[in-house]
């Protein structure tokens, strides 16, 4: 299957199941670690939840009378909004809300699949991939402001290439994304780049046979933490990656072939990872683990694609 196709499926199925040098890192004050955002099934469609860190507190945000699905979603710097994916108007386009829910605003309207958007470290822009749809040629990285406003395409792949799952790093001068460099010929293998946040000096960080994908920055921007693709028939597990590609370390090991644990990231003040795992027949579950890869335990029985987000102080639940 090309990737291009590939990613589509991918879209589909969530919205319907469920330089040579180092980077420049820039050190950052912890945040405070507050509610974990995350997709979860109701009445046959998907909507965003948030919940506090050991899971109480859970609270629907999205909601749809049409079956319309809401998945990826994504916490401002502040913790005052959250962006997110969501096929309410046909087509899968991003959307902005306050962290309760209300005031939901529409930011793309580009037709296709809009997905997977993350916020620039100052709350300004928001960068997200887009695919026009099977058979058109391209999956590609994009800016907008979060007004809407001064859209701009960032990466300008051809055919043999598929990027998504962008993440702008703590001092926002860079984007971590996953891109699949052959398109049209088997194994379809990933791997996690970086490049400016104008879209210049793209290198690659993790080797190819990793298969590597959702990258997403520790918040003093010194690691990268990633999962292998668990869609190949084999484990998938999370790693964490130095920007200049050094220090590869993995922090879990899946028992079981088939298993998977994937789609990480960190607490705002770097001490923990929240993560989903895949077992084979039962839901997908979100879990919480020390930075080290010790002391998992499950938070969520039924949740996908978590994101830990710092909540301001009126949120208080």
């Amino acid at each position: 299957m090309k990737v291009s196709t590939r990613f589509a499926v991918y879209a589909a199925l969530a919205l319907v199941g469920m330089a040579a040098s180092a980077v420049p890192a820039m050190a950052a004050d912890p945040g405070l670690n507050g509610r974990i955002s995350f997709a979860s099934p109701v009445a046959g469609s998907l909507q965003v939840f948030t919940m506090n860190p050991d899971g109480s507190g859970v609270k629907q945000l999205t909601s749809s009378a049409t079956g319309a699905n809401s998945i990826n979603s994504d916490w401002s710097p502040d913790g005052e909004q959250i962006a997110f994916d969501s096929d309410r108007t046909g087509a899968i386009d991003v959307f902005t809300m306050r962290s309760d829910g209300s005031d939901v605003h529409q930011v793309t309207h580009m037709g296709g699949f809009s997905v997977g958007p993350s916020w620039s470290p100052d709350g300004r822009r928001l960068v997200f991939a887009h695919f026009p749809g099977p058979g058109v040629c391209c999956t590609n990285l994009w800016r907008v402001n979060a007004a809407g406003t001064g859209l701009h395409q960032l990466t300008h792949f051809t055919v043999e290439t598929f990027a998504g799952e962008p993440e702008f790093s703590p001092d926002g001068r860079w984007i971590a994304f996953q891109e699949f460099p052959n398109d049209l010929h088997p194994p379809f293998l990933s791997a996690i780049f970086v490049m400016r946040a104008n879209g210049t000096e793209m290198r690659q960080v993790t080797p190819l046979q990793l298969d590597a994908g959702h990258p997403e920055w520790s918040p003093d921007g010194s690691r990268i933490i990633f999962n292998n693709d668990f869609t190949q028939p084999a484990a998938g597990d999370i790693f964490t990656i130095r920007p200049s590609g050094t220090g590869l370390t993995q922090l879990t090991s899946v028992s079981s072939i088939g298993e998977a644990d994937f789609r990480p990231d960190y607490s705002p003040d770097g001490t923990k990872i929240v993560f989903n795992q895949f077992i084979p027949v039962q839901p997908t579950k979100v879990l919480v683990m020390n930075a080290d890869g010790s002391g998992a335990h499950v938070i969520n029985s039924n949740g996908f694609a978590p994101d830990w987000g710092s909540r301001p102080e009126s949120s208080d639940e």
